[in-house]
């Protein structure tokens, strides 16, 4: 699914950039103990052959298509109920992120596009399929087989599903979460990607796509974490920030409210910069006080240096947000200042995991008051 817009204004023309958005899962967990929490997250294993984040875990989701934004999809939601002013509530009073500001004038709202898109591509890649109104029982194993294969070789074929079907996208379920622009200097295709949150009773059967997805892990926060701390685990920095960010809530519906009213106050953006130094790479993300007042979104700077210590620079900010890279250890994430928008600091997992007997006792401890 290649057939995303481009965006000139943060990208030259030789950059391969698309529009992408991806889904955090949560599915309840029956039977957990408190260590880890009640729910789990559903990551997908991309295959050896894809050119972006090869072997590498990420969350569902992926390109939009310009069928994502067609006038067609009003009729689908008017037959269930959902006029065009119910609709354009998804749109929140809240400064609207740069993918939706740059996104090309179309016939629906880029809230609503983007999050069909997720959908969309969501069904794809692993056969969940989030939809309101569905008749009951209308859909077989063979039947989502065969329509998760007419849609990957057409996407603009997602709407006539639904038309034959029923139902319509559960683009209410959807809540926005962050989004993130991939950094220069580190390959020639870059995404600006937004993600969002979704929750479910019951997670359906997942069979992933095999022509793009190799694999699937479904487990808690804090056990994909421990799976990355031994090197078990392979993500992204948004992937590994975002985890941590949940060890915030062990809790199912606590982390679904806080997301209901969170998604409504708006999405942060977050671009990371790449510097140099003796020790190894420091990612810096917005607040932090080595993030550059004006970032080179283009790449046409070299890639910045810094002749200090990571100890020096860091005892040297008072605003610190950012990722420090050693060889031969993993990401040490250093924050002390809090996000925009309402959300909630992402949690050092690497000072968790040198102590985790400590910390299991205190997570009871707390879980228990």
């Amino acid at each position: 699914m290649e057939g995303s817009r481009l965006s000139f204004n943060y990208w030259k023309n030789n950059i391969t950039s698309r529009y992408k958005k991806k889904g955090i899962y949560c599915t309840k967990k029956k039977g957990c103990g408190l260590v880890n929490g009640d729910y789990r997250v559903v990551f997908l294993k991309r295959n050896t052959n894809n050119s972006f984040m090869p072997n590498m875990y990420v969350f569902p989701g992926g390109s939009i298509e310009c069928s994502d934004f067609s006038s067609a999809w009003y009729d689908v939601f008017n037959k269930c109920g959902y006029s065009q002013s119910k609709l354009e509530e998804l749109r929140t009073d809240a400064p609207p992120p740069r993918l939706y500001r740059d996104k090309p004038n179309h016939f629906i709202l880029p809230e609503l596009g983007f999050r069909i898109a997720a959908i969309r591509e969501t069904f794809e890649e692993s056969g969940v399929l989030l939809a309101k109104h569905l008749p009951e029982n209308c859909l077989t194993l063979d039947d989502i087989n065969k329509w998760r294969d007419i849609i990957h070789n057409d996407a603009s074929q997602f709407v006539t599903f639904f038309r034959e079907v029923g139902g319509c996208p559960a683009v209410w379920d959807l809540h926005e979460w962050i989004s993130y622009l991939t950094p220069t200097h580190v390959g020639n295709r870059r995404y600006d990607t937004a993600f969002y949150i979704t929750f479910m009773d019951k997670l359906p059967k997942v069979v992933f796509d095999e022509t793009e997805m190799s694999g699937l892990q479904i487990s808690s926060p804090q056990s994909l974490l421990e799976k990355w701390h031994r090197g078990e685990f392979s993500v992204g920095p948004p992937q590994l920030h975002e985890l941590q960010r949940l060890l915030n809530f062990p809790h199912f519906d606590d982390l679904k409210r806080f997301a209901e009213v969170r998604g409504r106050k708006g999405m942060d953006e977050y671009f990371n910069v790449r510097i140099l130094t003796p020790e190894g790479i420091i990612v810096v993300l917005p607040g932090d006080d080595l993030y550059p007042t004006e970032p080179d979104y283009l790449g046409d700077e070299p890639q910045l240096e810094m002749d200090c210590s990571m100890e020096e620079l860091r005892k040297s900010a008072n605003k610190l947000h950012r990722y420090e890279l050693r060889p031969g250890s993993n990401m040490e994430l250093v924050v002390n200042i809090d996000p925009k928008f309402g959300h909630k600091r992402p949690v050092n997992y690497n000072q968790v995991y040198k102590n985790p007997l400590r910390n299991r006792v205190k997570n009871q401890v707390k879980r228990l008051e």
